[in-house]
C-alpha cells in the first residue's frame, strides 16, 4: 500500500512538471483565440519548428537547449507576426471554416516542408543533464531537465500573464478581445495588436518546444499531438482565458500521468479526448468560466 501511495505521489509530481509545459502551450493558444477569435490548427506545427530551431542550434553551434529556446521564441515571434500580416489578416472577418482551412494548410506546409528538409528520422539530443535526478526521498525523484523546464516555464508564464493584465499592450489586447470595433474607435491599431498577439502566442509555444526537446523525440509530426492537447487545455480552462489555460495545463498533466500509471501510456491520449468531449458536453464555458484574455 505504501509503495502504491508513493507511486501516485511520483505520478502527480511528474504531472505538475509536465503540465507546466502544457500550460505554456495552452496559454499561447488562449491568447490567440481570445484576441483574434482564430482557432489555430497549426499550433503544434509551429511548436515543432521551435524544437527544430533549438535542435539545430545544439547540433551546429553547441548551444545548450536551455538557452537555445530564446532564439526559437524570437524566430517564432517574427514568423507569427509575418504569418498574420501576410495570411491571417486576409481572412480575419471570414467564417470559422475559412480560418480552420487556412491554419490546417499552414500546418501541412510546415510539417511536410520540415520532412523534405530534414527527413522523417527521429532525433534526440544527448548531454549530461539528462541523467541527473533530484531525489526527494527513497521513493520519489525528479528529473533535472524537467525541473529546469518547470522553473523557466513558471517565470515566463507569470511574465506573460502580467504583460496581458498590467501593461499598456495588455490593455490593448483585452480591449480588442472585448470589442474589436470599439477598440479601433479608441485609437488602437487593431491589425498591429492582433499581429503582435499572434507572434506572442507562437513565441510561447516556441519556448515550450525548446524546453521539450531534451526530454522528447523530435520528428516532423512531433507537434500534432500537442495541437490536440492545446485545444483540450483551452476548452478546459475557458475559451480565451490565459489564467484558466495555465491551471488547466497542470490539471491535464496530472490526469495523463495518473492514467499512465494505472492504465498505461497508450491510454493517455484517449483520456485527453474523453476530457475534451466531457467538458464540451457538460460545461462548454470551461471549468473556470469562459473569458476572453
Amino acid at each position: 500500500m505504501e509503495v502504491k501511495l508513493w507511486q501516485a505521489v511520483q505520478a502527480i509530481l511528474n504531472g505538475i512538471l509536465t503540465g507546466a509545459l502544457y500550460s505554456l502551450i495552452g496559454m499561447g493558444m488562449a491568447l490567440i483565440f481570445g484576441v483574434m477569435r482564430i482557432v489555430n490548427f497549426a499550433h503544434g506545427a509551429f511548436m515543432m519548428l521551435g524544437m527544430y530551431a533549438t535542435w539545430m542550434l545544439f547540433e551546429r553551434l553547441h548551444v545548450n537547449p536551455y538557452f537555445g529556446f530564446l532564439a526559437a521564441a524570437a524566430m517564432l515571434f517574427v514568423l507569427g507576426y509575418a504569418t498574420y500580416q501576410g495570411l491571417l489578416r486576409r481572412i480575419a472577418d471570414r467564417s470559422d471554416f475559412m480560418q480552420i482551412l487556412l491554419t490546417l494548410g499552414i500546418s501541412l506546409i510546415l510539417t511536410n516542408g520540415v520532412q523534405l528538409i530534414f527527413g522523417a528520422d527521429y532525433h534526440q539530443i544527448n548531454f549530461g543533464l539528462l541523467d541527473i535526478n533530484v531525489r526527494l526521498n527513497s521513493h520519489v525523484s525528479l528529473n533535472l531537465p524537467w525541473l529546469l523546464a518547470f522553473g523557466i516555464t513558471l517565470v515566463l508564464g507569470v511574465g506573460m500573464f502580467l504583460v496581458v493584465m498590467k501593461s499598456r499592450l495588455g490593455r490593448a489586447l483585452r480591449a480588442i478581445a472585448q470589442n474589436r470595433y470599439a477598440a479601433s474607435l479608441m485609437g488602437i491599431d487593431v491589425m498591429r495588436i492582433q499581429a503582435l498577439s499572434f507572434g506572442m502566442g507562437l513565441a510561447a509555444v516556441g519556448v515550450a518546444g525548446g524546453l521539450l526537446l531534451p526530454v522528447f523525440y523530435l520528428y516532423p509530426g512531433a507537434g500534432d499531438q500537442f495541437t490536440l492537447k492545446a485545444f483540450v487545455i483551452v476548452v478546459l480552462g475557458g475559451m480565451g482565458s490565459i489564467g484558466g489555460a495555465a491551471i488547466a495545463g497542470v490539471v491535464l498533466g496530472i490526469i495523463e500521468n495518473l492514467t499512465s500509471l494505472y492504465w498505461g501510456n497508450e491510454w493517455a491520449l484517449v483520456v485527453d479526448f474523453i476530457v475534451f468531449l466531457l467538458v464540451l458536453s457538460l460545461r462548454p464555458s470551461g471549468l473556470f468560466g469562459s473569458q476572453r484574455v
